[in-house]
C-alpha cells in the first residue's frame, strides 16, 4: 500500500491541470504497423477491432511529446518525468494523452525492398509491402498535464514549444522516421488550465467533446513561438526535375484508382501514385517519389562511393545490414543484435544499419506537372534472338519535385556537420553544369537506361527549421 501511494503521489497532490486539444494533419503518410498482414500487404495500419478507424494509442502521443520537449532548452527534466523511466525513478507520468480514433480514409500500399549495400541493387527476395495512411489526414491530440510543484507558465511554454518542434518535422509518429513518414502539422491549438478544486472544472477533466473544446482558449499555429533549441536539426531543400528527354520509373504493380483518370490500356507496371487529402476533403492521387528511394539512390550510394574512393574513413562491407567494423564485431560477441555505441562506420552512423537508425531523413516528393507514357518492350532470347516476352510499363516523362532532407544534429558523435557538407556536395553534383558525367545520378527501376534527375538552382538550408506544408 505504501509503495502504491508513492506511485500515485504526483496525481493525488495535483490541484491544477493544463488541458490541451490540438487539431493536427499529416504532412507525410503515416506508417503505424499493427504487426498483422493481409492478402495485399505484409503489414497493416493499426486499427480498431471492427477495422473502421485508425487507432493511435496515448502511449504513442506521449512519447512524441516527450521527444519534442526534450529538444527544448530546459525541457529534459520534464521529458524524464513523461517517459523512459530508469529503475530508480518512481511515480507516474504527469502527462496523460488520450488515444485517437480516426475514420478510415483511402489507404494505399507502398512497396519496399532491402538494398544490397555493396551493389546498391535490391536484395533477392527482400521485397515487402506496407499499408499506409495518406498525407492530409486530420486527427486530434488531447492531453491532461497534472501540475504538482512545477511552474504553470513554464510547463505551458514547454507544451506550446513542443508543438512548434512537432510542426517543424523533426519528430514523427509511427515508424519510418528515416523515410519521412508520420510528420505532422498543427492546424489549431486549444488550451486551458482547470482548477480541480472547482466542481465545474473537475467535471471537464476527462471530457474532450466538441462542447468542452470550444470553451478552451484558441491559439493559431502562426502564434506558436520558436523555443530555444538544445538538440538542433537542419532542413535542406532543393528543387529537382526529370532530365529533359528522360524517363523515370518509380514503379508499382497496380494503379491508385481515380474515377477522373482512365487507362486506355493497363500496363504491367504503373508509375507510383499515392493519395493526398486536400483542405476541402477531396482525395486526389498524385505521382509520388518515395523518400526512401531518394535517400538511398541519390544520397546514400553516391556519398558512400565518394568516401570509399578516398579511403580515409571506415565503411563496413556488411551485406546483411549489420555493421561489421571491428568495434561492432567485438560488441556483437556479447549482444548479437546490437551495433556498438563506439561504431566507427561512417555509413552506419549517418544512414543507419540493421541494428540502429541513422540521422538523416528524406520525405516523399510529390511530382508537379507530371506526364506519363506507356512504353511497350520486348524481351529477347540472348541466344536465338527470338521473342520471349512482351510487356509494357508506364513511365514519367516530365515533372518537377522538391527534395526535403532532415539531418538530426543532436547526435554530435556522428559528425552531422560533415554529413551536411556531403549532402550539399551530392546535390550540387546533380546540377546540369556539374563535373559529373550527364545522367550520373539515376533513380528508380531500369536505372541502367532511365531515371536521370537534375537539381535546379541552389540548395537551401534552414537551421532548426521545418517542412513546408
Amino acid at each position: 500500500k505504501r509503495r502504491r501511494g508513492q506511485i500515485m503521489a504526483d496525481i493525488t497532490e495535483s490541484k491544477k491541470v493544463i488541458k490541451g486539444s490540438v487539431l493536427l494533419y499529416l504532412k507525410t503518410p503515416l506508417l503505424l504497423k499493427s504487426g498483422y498482414g493481409d492478402v495485399f500487404s505484409d503489414s497493416t495500419i493499426e486499427k480498431t477491432f471492427d477495422g473502421e478507424k485508425i487507432h493511435i494509442n496515448g502511449y504513442n502521443w506521449a512519447g512524441l511529446m516527450r521527444r519534442c520537449i526534450d529538444r527544448i532548452k530546459g525541457g529534459s527534466p520534464v521529458a524524464e518525468k513523461i517517459g523512459k523511466y530508469n529503475k530508480d525513478r518512481e511515480g507516474v507520468s504527469p502527462l496523460w494523452c488520450e488515444s485517437s480514433f480516426i475514420p478510415i480514409s483511402p489507404m494505399y500500399i507502398r512497396a519496399g525492398n532491402a538494398i544490397d549495400r555493396k551493389y546498391g541493387a535490391a536484395k533477392e527476395g527482400a521485397l515487402f509491402n506496407d499499408e499506409i495512411a495518406p498525407a492530409g489526414l486530420t486527427m486530434r491530440l488531447n492531453w491532461n498535464y497534472f501540475l504538482t510543484d512545477e511552474d504553470e507558465k513554464e510547463i505551458e511554454e514547454l507544451l506550446l514549444g513542443a508543438l512548434w518542434v512537432l510542426n517543424s518535422g523533426i519528430e514523427n509518429i509511427g515508424g519510418g522516421w528515416s523515410y519521412g513518414m508520420g510528420r505532422l502539422g498543427v492546424k489549431e491549438v486549444r488550451l486551458k488550465t482547470i482548477d480541480l478544486k472547482k466542481p465545474e472544472d473537475k467535471t471537464s477533466l476527462w471530457r474532450f467533446d466538441d462542447e468542452t473544446i470550444k470553451k478552451m482558449d484558441i491559439i493559431k499555429p502562426q502564434d506558436l513561438k520558436k523555443p530555444q533549441i538544445e538538440k538542433p536539426w537542419s532542413v535542406i531543400t532543393a528543387s529537382a526535375s526529370i532530365t529533359k528527354g528522360q524517363l523515370l520509373a518509380i514503379h508499382s504493380s497496380y494503379p491508385v484508382f481515380d474515377e477522373k483518370e482512365s487507362f486506355y490500356e493497363y500496363p504491367d507496371a504503373f508509375v507510383y501514385r499515392g493519395y493526398i487529402i486536400k483542405d476541402n476533403d477531396d482525395i486526389k492521387p498524385e505521382f509520388i517519389i518515395p523518400g526512401r528511394s531518394i535517400r538511398q539512390a541519390l544520397l546514400s550510394v553516391p556519398i558512400e562511393r565518394k568516401i570509399r574512393t578516398k579511403g580515409r574513413d571506415i565503411i563496413c562491407d556488411s551485406l546483411a545490414g549489420l555493421c561489421t567494423c571491428d568495434e561492432c564485431k567485438k560488441h556483437r560477441s556479447k549482444k548479437k543484435s546490437e551495433d556498438s555505441p563506439e561504431c566507427k562506420c561512417v555509413k552506419c552512423n549517418w544512414f543507419g544499419s540493421g541494428a540502429k537508425g541513422g540521422i538523416i531523413a528524406v520525405t516523399d516528393a510529390v511530382v508537379e506537372d507530371g506526364t506519363t507514357e506507356i512504353i511497350h518492350r520486348i524481351n529477347l532470347c540472348e541466344h536465338s534472338m527470338q521473342n520471349i516476352n512482351l510487356f509494357s510499363e508506364e513511365y514519367l516523362t516530365h515533372g518537377t519535385f522538391r527534395l526535403n532532407i532532415i539531418i538530426d544534429e543532436s547526435r554530435n558523435k556522428c559528425e552531422p556537420h560533415r554529413l551536411k557538407e556531403e549532402v550539399f556536395w551530392a546535390l550540387n553534383d546533380m546540377t546540369e553544369n556539374s563535373a559529373s558525367p550527364p545522367g550520373w545520378y539515376r533513380i528508380g527501376a531500369s536505372s541502367t537506361a532511365t531515371g536521370q534527375v537534375s537539381i535546379k538552382g541552389t540548395p537551401e538550408i534552414e537551421l532548426c527549421g521545418g517542412i513546408d506544408g
